[in-house]
């Protein structure tokens, strides 16, 4: 519904907290990063879309857990999400944000941020940095505020500087649809949906 898709247009892969481990992250399930090969080089895929969405449950617990929390499975997942939260606090990058308003608050801020992040993780797997480069893959970020039933893009794609993290409400005329060869990355399975993409 959100990408006005048909059945098998996507190549959808969910994860608690809608997650893209870096390459050689030390005890990463490689599933993810199987996902993004597959889809990058078996699949063809022309585009892949990271999708947020607001009330994140992954992102609430990286916001209130303490860092020294146990090792369960969960923690040991959630913790790709932490340069999530440590870009949010940074001063080196700016806030991302929807367009004309800030954030509604810290959830909704780490949120946004943890999109932007995950497509930096997305980049520097080895299948999708060779695509960039041939000029045959694209990436796009995707917010999904579900009080609102509204869908917001990152504007002007992923910028390598890490600027103009502005995310640009969704109209009836936007680019919601997709085609096919793509993947849709969601987050915990719930608002899960996008463009055309190739993202695990």
């Amino acid at each position: 519904m959100i990408t006005s898709s048909g059945p098998g247009d996507l190549f959808t892969v969910r994860n608690v907290g809608n997650l893209v481990p870096p390459p050689g992250t030390e005890g990463t399930d490689d599933s993810v990063a199987a996902a993004i090969e597959y889809a990058v080089d078996v699949l063809k895929v022309q585009s892949i879309t990271v999708c947020g969405h607001s009330g994140c449950g992954a992102m609430q617990a990286l916001l209130t857990a303490p860092q020294d929390g146990a090792q369960t499975p969960l923690w040991r997942w959630l913790r790709h999400g932490t340069p999530s939260l440590e870009r949010m606090r940074s001063r080196r990058h700016s806030w991302a944000r929807i367009s004309g308003r800030m954030p509604a608050d810290a959830i909704e801020q780490l949120c946004l941020t943890n999109v932007v992040q995950q497509l930096e993780h997305l980049r520097t797997h080895e299948a999708v940095r060779r695509r960039l480069a041939e000029g045959t893959l694209e990436l796009h970020g995707m917010y999904f505020h579900v009080g609102e039933a509204q869908a917001y893009l990152l504007k002007d794609g992923v910028r390598a500087d890490g600027t103009g993290e502005v995310f640009d409400r969704v109209g009836p005329s936007g680019t919601e649809g997709g085609t096919e060869n793509e993947t849709a990355s969601g987050t915990e399975g719930e608002a899960a949906g996008a463009l055309q993409e190739s993202r695990a």
